[in-house]
């Protein structure tokens, strides 16, 4: 009898050393198929250009239909490419994704095809930069992306706007806002004021449900007929633009905002827009709301179909308040000022 119960304890531990074994087996099995598919998702970003590799041009890339799935292609990576050499920007404006590929050839991908769901893409090319490849994605339509690096491709899926926020703001300049009011009398180029609020207003929105697309001030800027089609096409929420004042009496400053009286929105519209930009701003900067004023008729604000206003942030004509407007400081208080007006918008009316 003690003999066959320790036979038994014997078999019942080998069985137990071969269940664990199969166990550690499988975990391995498993740890080693994650880390070879291992997904490593690209943030946007920004790349240094730099200059062009001798005379080469653009070049045209090829793309073919493969089934990937519905809105997703992929584009090829060389060997050995790290995701942190690989940036993705989103030039909404022109409708083109770049992706810049650090220490990569342009004759790489006149050999090896985009591939996908590729009939959103109208034509791709690259161009070969002194630090990589630039590879230039002219698209239908304006959408944004989510993008992932799997193996030795980059993974693109095409996703509309409001897939992903619940608000879309558009942000201009005033139309009467030009780069040349901000010359010195000896015709250097002063600072601007809302160029620097526009560069800290993406900081200050703070919220994942809330996209920023910025029409003017950058490389991208649009006319204004491609501003109104830019709205249209994003199928847009809400229409910003900033800008600073001037005035014959120097005594005059303060914070004042405009709107489309013409044309009535039910509910939140153009005045209640404009109002709750300036209330906010102005706290923010603790300075003086002038109020509230009509957009002129010609205007771009006469223009537009949803809540649209202007602000302007400032009277450079003012002494004192020309100095804050030279400060990063106070530019980052208007702007903190825009962002909380923005939240409260997309709070009481958008949010989902």
């Amino acid at each position: 009898m003690t003999t066959d119960r320790a036979e038994n304890e014997k078999r019942n531990m080998r069985i137990t050393a071969v269940w664990w074994g199969m166990l550690f087996a499988s975990a391995m099995c498993l740890m080693l198929v994650t880390a070879g598919s291992k997904t490593i998702v690209i943030a946007d970003g920004s790349y240094e250009q730099g200059s062009s590799e001798g005379e080469t041009g653009e070049r045209t890339l090829s793309f073919v239909s493969t089934n990937e799935g519905t809105g997703v292609f992929l584009i090829p990576l060389e060997k050995d490419t790290k995701a942190e050499n690989v940036v993705v920007g989103n030039r909404y404006g022109k409708r083109e994704m770049h992706i810049f590929i650090k220490k990569s050839k342009a004759e790489f991908y006149e050999e090896n095809a985009l591939r996908g769901d590729v009939g959103h893409i109208l034509r791709a090319g690259s161009e070969q930069l002194r630090d990589g490849v630039l590879l230039k994605l002219r698209m239908d339509d304006i959408y944004e992306y989510r993008t992932s690096m799997d193996g030795e491709n980059l993974r693109v899926e095409i996703c509309d706007p409001h897939e992903i926020y619940d608000l879309l703001v558009v942000v201009d300049t005033l139309e009467d806002f030009r780069s040349e009011d901000f010359r010195s009398e000896d015709g250097r180029q002063e600072d601007d004021p809302v160029a620097g609020v526009l560069e800290a207003l993406p900081g200050q929105v703070n919220s994942e449900k809330i996209r920023l697309y910025f029409v003017s001030g950058t490389e991208d800027s649009l006319t204004r007929e491609e501003k109104l089609a830019f709205l249209e096409d994003a199928e847009a929420d809400l229409y910003l633009a900033l800008g600073v004042a001037g005035s014959e009496d120097p005594s005059v400053y303060g914070i004042c905002g405009w709107y489309n009286d013409d044309y009535f929105i039910p509910g939140f519209g153009n005045v209640e827009f404009a109002d709750v930009l300036t209330r906010k701003v102005t706290i923010a900067a603790s300075d003086r709301a002038i109020g509230l004023k009509s957009a002129p008729k010609d205007s771009i604000l006469q223009d537009i179909s949803i809540p649209a206003a202007g602000i302007e942030l400032g009277y450079l004509t003012n002494e004192q308040e020309s100095l804050l407007l030279s400060q990063n400081g106070y530019r980052e208080k208007l702007a903190r000022g825009i962002g909380e007006a923005l939240r409260e918008v997309y709070t009481d009316h958008y949010a989902q």
